[in-house]
């Protein structure tokens, strides 16, 4: 085997439950996720060794098998296994967590019938903090000629391996020197980044697109919500175009890895003020102590079992 890339030293790969080195790591070239992104997949983090927000994690990867007629062969108990029995050969408290299922091997056809079997996928690598540049500075978005794919093609909310309508608009953004690309639907309404869903501050308001824009519903989005609400916060899932996101005070982008991010150029021209905004941080800071009540609570539940 080749040398593999110094961001997967100390990593690990689950294949059906068997922990392998990720040199070592394979499945066929026939796997239906490889030849037409078949597949499911989420995408989890530990904080402390413990995972975030695992369930609901595993229940929308649930939700995505469903979306594309799959009925998983394996329980959620039996994935947590396997995760937990990854975690515990890591050295890292901070992990990515990969949870990839494919309809599996077989031949060569769109027929999904066609299948021998699924795969099972779980990648472990330690996830390094993010710098911290890009939370003290914000980092910088483009509106991009890409439209989001419409839901009646493929629903954004099945969280699936066909991302090429992502890769494409990530490819533009960073051409043009941004950190990431804003989507918008075919009616011209912004939608979410390639791999985030985004909020901005207009007036005294959180707002955020609501699902029938043609989004990913995140994780990490549904918690917000529910936090800003519980804390007074003026939180609202409205449509809104690339031109009012272009006049609000603040705008950040979130997902479960990277939590709250500041966004303050879109295609070169500052928000706001151009710095990280007080809503933003106030919001972040209600995120952070939301973390280390989750947390504890999946330690309690695991020292139970």
């Amino acid at each position: 085997m080749g040398k593999i890339n110094a961001s997967l030293e100390g990593a690990l790969v689950s294949i059906n439950g068997v922990l392998t080195p990720p040199e070592e790591a394979v499945i066929s070239i026939f796997d239906r996720g490889f030849l037409y992104g078949d597949s499911i997949y989420e995408v989890t983090l530990t904080y402390d060794g413990t995972p975030f927000l695992l369930k609901d994690h595993l229940d929308r990867l649930w939700r995505s098998a469903q979306g594309i007629g799959l009925e998983i062969s394996w329980s959620r108990q039996k994935l947590r296994e396997f995760i937990y029995d990854g975690l515990n050969k890591v050295d890292y408290d901070r992990a990515y967590i990969r949870i990839i299922i494919t309809r599996g091997g077989g031949d060569i056809g769109l027929d999904p019938s066609l299948s021998e079997g699924q795969n099972l996928i779980i990648i472990f690598r330690e996830l390094k903090p993010y710098p911290q540049k890009w939370y003290d500075e914000g980092v910088s978005l483009i509106v991009t000629e890409v439209v989001r794919t419409p839901k009646k093609s493929m629903d954004p909310n099945i969280k699936s391996g066909n991302y090429l309508n992502n890769v494409m608009a990530l490819k533009q953004a960073k051409e043009a020197g941004a950190y990431d690309a804003i989507m918008l639907n075919h009616k011209g309404q912004v939608t979410e980044s390639t791999s985030a869903n985004i909020w901005m501050v207009l007036g005294d308001s959180y707002i955020t697109p609501p699902l029938d824009a043609g989004l990913l519903g995140g994780i990490t989005r549904q918690r917000l919500l529910e936090i800003g609400t519980s804390a007074g916060l003026k939180v609202k899932e409205e449509n809104f175009t690339a031109d009012t996101l272009r006049i609000a005070q603040e705008v950040f982008i979130t997902s479960s890895t990277r939590e709250i991010l500041p966004i303050t150029k879109i295609d070169g021209q500052p928000v706001g003020d151009g710095k990280p905004g007080t809503y933003t941080k106030k919001l972040h800071q209600l995120y952070k102590n939301k973390i280390k009540e989750t947390i504890e609570e999946e330690r309690k539940l695991n020292s139970g079992k």
